[in-house]
């Protein structure tokens, strides 16, 4: 009965197995057909590589040398120098890799550019927003800006504030200011020591009216009429847009609440979620494209900063981009898309369907004609499906893209019988 060709190099491995655990004590015809098997079992006949003698064997012994030196070397294959542990070399005819699948493809130089696409939230710029409070306790007598979303310039009038405080600070200030206007100039330095005096009182009175946030026009018109004002005036302090407001007619404030958020809008930002894994190709100053809702096309953005921390709940950043908004077409809030092209330099590439994940060790098969080799390999990003390869292969060899699992089996197979690099001491 004939054997298939395909199941030669198992068979052979396992008689082989057979007879060294039987040690020498095993008869003579079974140990010749251990090592002259018949020639409709023999193993496929590997292509010689150049330059090497056919006249020697592939390890280089001349004939009429060891009789297990074919053997030892895995049925014809070369041993590799240091193959992964656990895997050996192996050959295989063309028919074979036929009928298993088996397809190669070229380790080859090619540029790593990356696409990031994901989302993020048009929010105010933070160093162009002011959160508006009262400094004083009191309550609202009026309100000039009433709705959200109202633009306001730097010093309009938001709303009018009664405070006993201020009130009270007035009087003391015109108090102040009467005592000065009525005294005689005396000469002497008890006279300038007095007059001194007066002075710095009254800059501590208008002083004090400045910091609960009275206007200056306010404290100069007082000083000038010398007729207190029940009621001042909370101004804005920056021109924008209200994005946020609290102030309600007869609503009583104190310095913990916020009474407007009013914000530049001319620039804005937006806070993309970009995972942890991606933000190592990022950098300042990248540029993106921004797809948002209501605008025909996308528009440019920058990369601005990338915050130290990551978000514990998603494992993302909130990277920070710029956009420009000078005819206020994006709103704060509106959501967006970005998409990022991250340049990678250019490096070898092997597919992803090329490696084999063992552990902590990756593996790719190098197929050169019938030899199949076992190839540990360092790897970098996955990138578009291809693998970077910082080290253990070389432009221009081919590995194996198909059939992995088989290729697998017989590799571990043959390191686990002896008839790879292991057994050589046979």
């Amino acid at each position: 009965m004939k054997l298939d060709r395909r199941l030669a190099p198992l068979l052979l491995g396992l008689v082989w197995a057979s007879g060294c655990e039987q040690g020498n004590g095993n008869s003579t015809d079974e140990h010749i057909g251990h090592a002259q098997p018949a020639a409709e079992t023999a193993a496929p006949v590997r292509k010689e590589p150049a330059g090497e003698s056919a006249a020697e064997g592939p390890s280089g012994a001349a004939p009429g040398g060891d009789p297990h030196a074919q053997h030892r070397a895995g049925g014809g294959d070369i041993a590799p120098a240091s193959p992964p542990p656990g895997y050996a070399p192996f050959s295989m005819d063309s028919e074979t890799a036929r009928a298993v699948g088996l397809r190669v493809a070229p380790v080859e130089e090619r540029p790593f550019v990356k696409g990031i696409r994901t989302t993020g939230v048009v929010v105010v710029d933070e160093t162009r927003t002011s959160h508006v409070h009262a400094k004083v306790r009191g309550s609202i007598e009026s309100v000039n800006v009433d709705f959200v979303g109202k633009s306001v310039k730097k010093g309009a009038a938001l709303c009018s504030i009664y405070s006993q405080e201020v009130l009270a600070a007035q009087l003391e200030f015109l108090s102040v200011v009467g005592q000065a206007s009525q005294s005689t100039e005396p000469s002497g330095s008890f006279a300038d020591a007095q007059k001194q005096a007066r002075e710095q009182l009254l800059a501590a009175a208008r002083r004090r009216l400045a910091l609960w946030d009275v206007p200056a026009a306010e404290i100069e018109r007082l000083e000038r009429t010398r007729e207190p004002q029940r009621t001042f005036t909370l101004r804005a302090p920056r021109s924008g847009i209200v994005v946020a407001k609290q102030a309600l007619a007869g609503m009583y404030v104190d310095p913990s609440v916020e009474l407007y958020l009013i914000s530049d809008i001319d620039k804005l930002w937006l806070l993309a979620d970009i995972y942890e894994s991606d933000v190592a190709g990022i950098k300042l100053g990248d540029q993106a494209q921004v797809s948002i809702a209501g605008l025909a096309a996308p528009i440019p953005a920058v990369v601005a900063f990338l915050p130290p921390t990551v978000e514990e709940a998603t494992r993302t950043l909130k990277v920070r981009f710029n956009l420009d908004n000078p005819e206020g077409r994006i709103r704060p809030g509106a959501f967006a898309t970005v998409e990022l092209s991250l340049e990678g330099a250019r490096s070898l590439g092997v597919p992803e369907d090329a490696v084999i994940h063992a552990g902590r060790q990756a593996i790719v098969f190098v197929v050169s004609g019938e030899r199949i080799e076992p190839r540990g390999v360092t790897l970098g990003p996955l990138v578009a499906g291809f693998y970077a390869v910082q080290a253990g292969l070389r432009a221009g060899e081919s590995v194996a893209v198909g059939a992995q699992f088989l290729i697998d089996s017989e590799s571990r197979l043959r390191a686990t019988t002896g008839q790879g690099p292991s057994h050589a001491g046979h």
